[in-house]
């Protein structure tokens, strides 16, 4: 059966890689007060993975090094849970995982230790009633509690955030959103027709990050499925759509992708939608790109990108691929 997701364990990988998604998850999802301690580097990904090869199908994980403003390494162990229920196991196995990730340290670079924090993150339906704490899972009399292992861990139950409240950052939003909407096996159509209408409830740029994934994950989605999807999700607006998707996404894309999205919509409709949006949906494209590179725009230069031309758009569109500031994208307005 064809599934968004085909592996969750890639696709959770995928997603931390992209720019900013790892330090939005540590900083949105951690306790405030762990993330508070956080320094404003971005945190460093330590390859290499601490679950079984027999559980990598329903746990991913990753670790990462942190610095917290004392000076102090600070390592930060995400694990990633896409069993359908809470596994009772995990504070035993997170215990594990922490054990490992020390062990690597003492190879590497020897003591004092480091602090372990550890987040899971859960998308399953049924709701998360394992204990937070090591503790809380041993049966023991009061007297011996002293004298217990313990360790406090972080839940991110995606199944219980409001879609709006999943991340500040889009990218790491609209992966959440699948996780949270789309892991399951019913039916396609109906669950991209419910993906697509919870993106497109927090924004357009939601819902084209939502097509972006869809497409880079090797699921086999057919074309015309995802054109029925979305022409359900905005009825009405399917020039506008195609216009503005396909300026946004060719722009990104390697060919094959495009050419993918391309063919969900007949030559005819892709003409006309290319004709009458050509200019504004370049605009709109890279007026996402800018926001997402440099965040805040003047808004005298967003009126002037929205009124060029599509001649003058193609040369600001080439020069942001490597532009390091606004500058270096308008140097004829600068100069």
């Amino acid at each position: 059966m064809t599934r968004i997701i085909q592996r969750h364990d890639q696709f959770f990988k995928r997603l931390l890689d992209q720019p900013g998604a790892a330090g939005a998850l540590l900083r949105e999802r951690l306790p405030p007060e762990v993330a508070a301690l956080l320094d404003d580097q971005p945190p460093e990904h330590i390859p290499g993975s601490f679950v079984p090869p027999e559980l990598r199908e329903y746990r991913t994980d990753r670790l990462y090094r942190a610095n917290t403003i004392t000076g102090r390494p600070l390592l930060i162990h995400a694990v990633v849970e896409h069993k359908s229920s809470p596994d009772p196991q995990i504070g035993l196995q997170l215990l594990g995982y922490k054990t490992q990730a020390l062990e690597w340290w003492n190879r590497t670079a020897g003591q004092p230790w480091p602090a372990v924090v550890s987040m899971v993150v859960y998308h399953g339906q049924a709701e998360w009633q394992v204990p937070l704490t090591l503790a809380e899972a041993i049966d023991a009399d009061p007297v011996l509690r002293p004298w217990l292992v313990d360790f406090r861990y972080s839940l991110v139950d995606l199944g219980r955030i409001d879609d709006v409240r999943l991340s500040q950052n889009t990218i790491l939003r609209t992966g959440f959103l699948i996780l949270k909407y789309g892991s399951g096996t019913g039916d396609l159509r109906t669950t991209l027709v419910t993906l697509g209408r919870a993106a497109l409830a927090l924004g357009f740029d939601d819902l084209v990050a939502l097509v972006r994934y869809v497409l880079r994950e090797p699921n086999e989605i057919e074309a015309d499925l995802l054109r029925d999807a979305l022409r359900e999700i905005m009825p009405n607006q399917e020039e506008r759509s195609v216009s503005l998707f396909l300026e946004q996404l060719q722009a990104e894309w390697k060919a094959e992708a495009f050419e993918k999205f391309k063919t969900a919509w007949t030559a005819e409709a892709f003409s006309q939608g290319a004709r009458q949006g050509e200019a504004k949906g370049k605009a709109e494209m890279l007026l996402l790109q800018l926001r997402r590179r440099f965040h805040t725009l003047a808004p005298e230069l967003e009126t002037r990108v929205r009124t060029a031309d599509s001649v003058q758009l193609d040369v600001w569109i080439e020069r942001f691929v490597d532009a390091q500031s606004l500058a270096d994208v308008f140097t004829d307005l600068v100069h």
